[in-house]
């Protein structure tokens, strides 16, 4: 049986969304090796050495609540699950307008309409292909 496409369009958005991710990983580690060099250079007021790890720590926590839904949203479209390619997208556009700024907003708001608007998008994703190995198991009605 022959496994269908996925759609230009589908393929466009996980390839954006991956450059997102790469870039803020990319970011991340360049931000992380100038902080280490001068950390007082960008706090304000300046920090001892035992709240430098609280401040690191802050700052890989924001980067991961940035990264990982889109991580996520792109793993669902390889996938092919609808529901949670919607919900990760969701929640990344949510956090997109409230942290990110505009253009990761604007990328994540083109990714959940392109999934939610785009017909052959949505049936790609809602499809679902019987592989050799899934049993599917049909519940039978009862007679009673």
């Amino acid at each position: 049986m022959l496994k269908p496409k996925l759609p230009a369009l589908l393929n466009g958005v996980r390839i954006l969304l991956s450059f997102k991710i790469v870039f803020y990983i990319i970011t991340f580690i360049v931000f992380v090796s100038i902080f280490s060099q001068n950390p007082e250079a960008y706090l304000d007021p300046p920090i001892t050495g035992s709240d430098l790890g609280d401040v690191s720590a802050e700052l890989t926590a924001r980067i991961m609540f940035w990264v990982i839904p889109s991580l996520l949203a792109v793993v669902s479209i390889t996938q092919r699950k609808f529901r949670s390619t919607v919900t990760f997208l969701s929640i990344a556009l949510f956090m997109g307008v409230l942290n990110e700024g505009l253009v990761a907003a604007l990328i994540q708001l083109y990714a959940l309409l392109v999934v939610l608007l785009h017909r052959p998008s949505k049936k790609f994703l809602k499809r679902q292909d019987s592989d050799v190995t899934t049993t599917k198991y049909v519940a039978k009605k009862s007679l009673t």
